[in-house]
C-alpha cells in the first residue's frame, strides 16, 4: 500500500483545479476574440458602423471647409495671392491621417458586407471544437510547463492558428490522442506550478474582462435591443443632418469670399 503525503495530495488537487480554470478561461477568451467579437463587430458595422462612416465623411468635409476658410482669410489679411490648388494640397496633407482612417473604415464595412454573405459558423461544431481545444490547452499550452520548452511553444502556435481559422478537424485529430491522467510531480515543482498558475489565472481573467469591456463586445447590449439600436441610429442621423447643414453654410461662405476677390 502506497501512502500519499497529505501536502502532496492537496497540491495535486489544487494544481489540477487551477489548470482546469485556466484552460476554461483561455477557451472563453479565444472564443470571444476569434468568433464572438468578430460576429458582434460585423453586426455593428452593418447596423451602426455604416451611419458612423457617413458621419465621419460629413465631419471631415466640414473640417476641411473650415480649414479652407481659415487659409483663405489668412491670404486675404496678408493681401497675398490666393491659389486654391495650393490651399487644397495643404488641406490634403493636413488631413492625410483622417482620410486614411476614413478609407480604412470604408474597407471594414465593405468586408463586413462580404463576410455577412457567407454561411454562419455552425455553433454546434464550435462547442465540439471548444471541448477539443480545452483538452489541447492542458496538453500543449506553455503556461502549464515550468520550462516552457520551444517544442511545446511551436506545437501550441499551430493549435492557435487552427482554432482561429476554425479548422475543427485538425483540432479534433490532435485532441483524440489526449491523455487526461493526473500528472505526477515533486512537491517543490507543484508549489512552483501553483504559484505560476495563480499568476496566469489572474492575468487571463483580466484579459477576458478587458475584452468584454471594450469594442466591439461592449456594443452587444445595444445591438441586441431594437429600441436602443434605433435610438443610437436616430442620434447619428441627426448629427449627420446637422453637420451637413453647417457644411453647406461654410461652402456658401467660401463661395462668397472667392467671388469678392
Amino acid at each position: 500500500m502506497v501512502i500519499v503525503h497529505p501536502e502532496y495530495a492537496k497540491l495535486i488537487l489544487e494544481v489540477n483545479d487551477l489548470q482546469e480554470q485556466i484552460a476554461n478561461l483561455i477557451v472563453e477568451r479565444d472564443m470571444l476574440s476569434c468568433y464572438v467579437c468578430r460576429d458582434i463587430e460585423i453586426d455593428y458595422l452593418l447596423k451602426i458602423g455604416a451611419l458612423e462612416y457617413k458621419f465621419m465623411v460629413a465631419g471631415n468635409a466640414y473640417r476641411k471647409n473650415l480649414r479652407k476658410l481659415e487659409l483663405i482669410d489668412e491670404k486675404l489679411q496678408k493681401k497675398a495671392q490666393i491659389s486654391m490648388s495650393a490651399i487644397n494640397r495643404k488641406i490634403n496633407s493636413e488631413f492625410k491621417k483622417k482620410d486614411k482612417i476614413q478609407s480604412d473604415m470604408s474597407h471594414q464595412i465593405d468586408l463586413a458586407i462580404e463576410v455577412s454573405s457567407f454561411d454562419a459558423f455552425d455553433y454546434d461544431t464550435m462547442e465540439e471544437m471548444n471541448v477539443d481545444y480545452f483538452k489541447l490547452q492542458k496538453l500543449y499550452n506553455p503556461v502549464f510547463d515550468l520550462e516552457e520548452s520551444e517544442e511545446r511553444k511551436k506545437a501550441y502556435a499551430k493549435i492557435e492558428k487552427y482554432y482561429e481559422k476554425g479548422n475543427y478537424k485538425k483540432i479534433h485529430k490532435l485532441a483524440e490522442d489526449f491523455d487526461d491522467d493526473v500528472f505526477q510531480d515533486e512537491i517543490s515543482n507543484l508549489k512552483m506550478l501553483k504559484e505560476k498558475y495563480n499568476y496566469v489565472l489572474k492575468n487571463i481573467q483580466k484579459q477576458v474582462v478587458n475584452i468584454k469591456n471594450t469594442f466591439p463586445y461592449n456594443q452587444k447590449i445595444i445591438l441586441e435591443d431594437e429600441n436602443l439600436c434605433r435610438r443610437k441610429k436616430d442620434s447619428i442621423n441627426r448629427e449627420i443632418i446637422e453637420i451637413n447643414i453647417q457644411n453647406k453654410k461654410l461652402e456658401k461662405k467660401i463661395e462668397n469670399k472667392l467671388k469678392k476677390i
